[in-house]
């Protein structure tokens, strides 16, 4: 009984915060506990049935199973796609986070363990550093997976009167495939907007940057005319340098044509949900739609994106850090009494 009610208590909880606004983080972690507290009650009814405790046996077995190949298997993945982007991008610190994440990975247990293999006092306040800050880290990085799968279906349907496209790089002068992507899905997004019979226009948005010979807003205007776009829906932004001015330029655009929020930004799908989060912060009515990227790519792209949700709210983490920073200690203090 309790376990329903706490159950119930969570998913109330969890539709109120989506009314509120479904771009919050915490939608995510709400629905991690939503979903862990039904299992825990779908467990409690398969153990009143007959032979209950033999099939929740095996369901554990099961889950304890997967569990444990999918911890051996996501660091090598890591590494392998790391080494990937090693061959095909350029090797910058953001380009490598898969393969730093995943050599990390194989390290920790390693670290985990040294209090038993070389019997020093420090390495038990090292071990539960590592354990702990482990802990941290991959909820906070559950939640944000699992917001941005909860968020990706509603801004599928999202409803909007203006479609805001965020810049990137061009080469000479060129739309590249990334580029052309969001682009793509923005006229999309158009279309269906536009199902209605209404005109929606589109903003292409970014500036010009110091290896550019145009803005990217001019050429992805070229870009939308020359596969189909009216040029009267056309409206380019040519000086956003970041994805924050990108959205305040853009929607500060449309507003100057009488076009009224709510709108849609489309980015790569990766980029989605801190675009949707910025959006939020700015006190904006948009919503992120996200253009697919090749496989490869995603791993190490969302990976900084999550480093920079993290950087969203500092204050959190750095207590969080502190509060582990304590334990440590104290783990420490306890492996120098026992020796």
């Amino acid at each position: 009984m309790t376990s329903a009610v706490v159950c119930g208590l969570w998913v109330v909880w969890l539709r109120a915060s989506l009314r509120a606004d479904r771009r919050r983080l915490r939608n995510g972690f709400l629905l991690i506990a939503v979903l862990y507290t039904a299992v825990a009650l779908l467990g409690q009814v398969v153990m009143l049935t007959p032979g209950g405790p033999a099939v929740m046996s095996w369901a554990s077995f099961v889950l304890f199973l997967g569990l444990v190949l999918g911890l051996l298997a996501l660091p090598v993945f890591l590494v392998v796609n790391g080494l990937t982007m090693v061959r095909r991008e350029r090797r910058t610190p953001a380009n490598l986070l898969s393969l730093l994440a995943g050599l990390a990975m194989l390290v920790a247990p390693f670290v985990v363990v040294a209090p038993v293999v070389l019997r020093a006092a420090w390495t038990w306040g090292l071990a539960v550093a590592v354990l702990m800050g482990t802990a941290w880290l991959g909820f906070t990085f559950l939640g944000f997976v699992a917001q941005t799968l909860l968020y990706r279906r509603y801004v599928a349907g999202a409803p909007a009167n203006g479609v805001i496209v965020l810049g990137s790089r061009v080469v000479a002068g060129r739309v590249p495939p990334l580029l052309a992507a969001r682009l793509t899905t923005a006229t999309a997004a158009a279309a269906r907007l536009s199902a209605g019979g209404r005109l929606v226009p589109i903003v292409p948005s970014g500036g010009q940057g110091p290896d550019e010979d145009r803005p990217e807003g001019a050429a992805m205007g070229d870009w939308l005319v020359e596969h189909g776009v009216s040029r009267e829906l056309v409206l380019v932004e040519d000086r956003a340098r970041t994805t924050r001015e990108n959205l305040t330029y853009g929607v500060a655009l449309l507003a100057e044509h009488g076009v009224p929020a709510p709108y849609l930004v489309a980015t790569n799908n990766y980029h989605a949900p801190r675009a949707a989060l910025e959006a939020m912060d700015l006190g904006l009515d948009v919503h992120a739609v996200g253009a697919p990227t090749a496989g490869y790519f995603f791993p190490s792209a969302y990976l900084r994106e999550f480093v920079a949700v993290l950087r969203r709210r500092p204050t959190v983490h750095v207590v969080a850090a502190a509060g582990i920073l304590v334990v440590a200690v104290l783990a420490t203090m306890l492996g120098v009494a026992a020796m």
